[in-house]
């Protein structure tokens, strides 16, 4: 038997690099992975245009949205008792209203002031809008908060559940 047949062959250590890009790609996998159970259930973009909302401000004045050909529209479902809402609704301050319509639309509150307070209570200064039973039914939302990102025509874009960073919020909305 020659030297070279009996040597065992160990498998070369990946480079540092390699392993850096293995982790992220896992991360990537693992973060799409979740987000589509959490979004599995949502509308979708074969849904066709979104159909004008009637909604109430905390004013109690009724505005009619609908698409806005210079800029997409943010939908941001929250519930005033829900901790993840309280951390992420102030990204939506950083949006660019030039590009993005944001539109915060509470569900599953009690009364009005129990909304009016949580919006004093985090100092965020976005269109709020009284949410109702039909409305939460006819956007499937299970889960606070839900985004939807409609384009100009009113169609979804975009769709997800959670906790969105401002950099999240932008990248899903241009």
């Amino acid at each position: 038997m020659s030297s070279h047949q009996s040597e065992v062959l160990t498998p070369r250590p990946w480079p540092a690099w390699a392993k850096w890009v293995r982790d992220v790609l896992f991360i990537l996998v693992a973060f799409w992975a979740i987000d589509a159970w959490h979004t599995r259930n949502m509308l979708d973009g074969d849904a066709g245009p979104i159909a004008e909302l009637t909604l109430v401000s905390l004013e109690g004045e009724v505005q009619r949205l609908s698409g806005d050909p210079e800029r997409s529209t943010l939908l941001y479902f929250f519930a005033p008792w829900c901790s993840v809402c309280r951390l992420s609704m102030g990204n939506l301050e950083t949006l660019d209203d030039t590009k993005v319509r944001v539109v915060a639309i509470a569900l599953d509150y009690a009364n009005q002031t129990e909304v009016e307070q949580f919006l004093q209570d985090i100092d965020v200064q976005v269109p709020t809008y009284l949410g109702t039973n039909e409305l939460k039914e006819r956007f499937a939302i299970k889960a606070y908060p839900s985004y939807y990102v409609l384009d100009e025509h009113f169609e979804i874009q975009g769709r997800t559940v959670g906790y969105s960073t401002t950099l999240g919020l932008w990248l899903r909305t241009l």
